[in-house]
């Protein structure tokens, strides 16, 4: 069975990372070592909808496995492609969630979840310009989806298209009001325009909102970092992350704030984009 996996987005800093539902990171050499066990982990598919319901309480990678094998058994399987599409994106597998919801886009062509699979999976393997127009197809078919403004606020961020970025997350906040995710979103576009204070107001407002994750906690702690409040921020960061692991992110921001070019490496002008 083919099972292959990568990892997702940072549109800045190493911790500055924008949600689409669900977090990312660039690929790593880790991805060989995921790929084994979802390969030793495989199951055989439940056939019943209790099961394949019992599945989304698993940890992700034994969802990965099961959705990937269900997959495998019948590529037109609707639910199990989009399932192993966003079970991978959350891994970290962005370019193999692309993949999964492209095939699947060739027998449901006017499906706006796998559209929005394939967009928000594009976005998350840091090819934003690209993910603009199957998520343009899926607002068309579902205009008052949260997710898909989310999505494409952070699809138009990808793409240096700040205006729009803004007006698609400014959308998304009229229909989800106080969505955490969205609010953060919005703070770093702000952080990464060299807006600080603006992206800590927004941020401090979304992790006080029911469903922020670590991720906001940790975009917050590096915001604050950003304006020369370590202790501050190694502080918070230390919630979610090991000691080794917040200091070299503030060593890192350290390092960039003593650079010329301050708001430029969060802006993403050298390039990183």
């Amino acid at each position: 069975m083919r099972r292959s996996y990568s990892r997702t987005l940072l549109l800045a800093a190493p911790a500055l990372a924008l949600l689409v539902t669900g977090c990312a990171t660039s690929r790593t050499a880790a991805e060989e070592e995921m790929a084994a066990d979802l390969t030793a982990r495989a199951t055989i598919v439940p056939a019943t909808q209790a099961e394949r319901q019992a599945i989304r309480t698993q940890d992700l990678l034994t969802q990965a496995a099961f959705w990937a094998e269900a997959h495998e058994l019948n590529p037109a399987d609707r639910e199990a492609a989009l399932e192993l599409s966003t079970v991978l994106r959350r891994l970290g597998s962005a370019r193999q969630a692309a993949e999964t919801a492209r095939q699947s886009m060739a027998l449901f062509p006017a499906d706006p979840d796998i559209l929005y699979a394939y967009g928000a999976a594009l976005t998350a393997d840091g090819r934003g310009t690209a993910a603009i127009e199957p998520l343009v197809r899926a607002d068309a078919l579902r205009p008052n989806d949260w997710r898909i403004q989310n999505a494409l606020g952070v699809a138009y961020e990808s793409a240096n298209m700040r205006d729009q970025a803004r007006a698609r997350f400014r959308t998304a906040m009229t229909l989800a009001p106080g969505e955490a995710s969205i609010l953060s979103n919005l703070a770093l576009s702000h952080a990464m325009a060299g807006e600080p204070e603006e992206a800590e107001r927004l941020l401090r407002e979304a992790i006080a909102r029911p469903g922020a994750d670590a991720t906001v906690r940790q975009n917050l702690a590096l915001v604050i970092a950003l304006q020369g409040r370590f202790e501050e921020a190694e502080s918070m960061a230390r919630v979610d992350v090991s000691p080794r692991v917040a200091e070299a992110n503030l060593a890192y921001v350290r390092s960039m704030l003593t650079s010329q070019r301050r708001w430029d490496a969060i802006r993403g002008d050298d390039g990183a984009r």
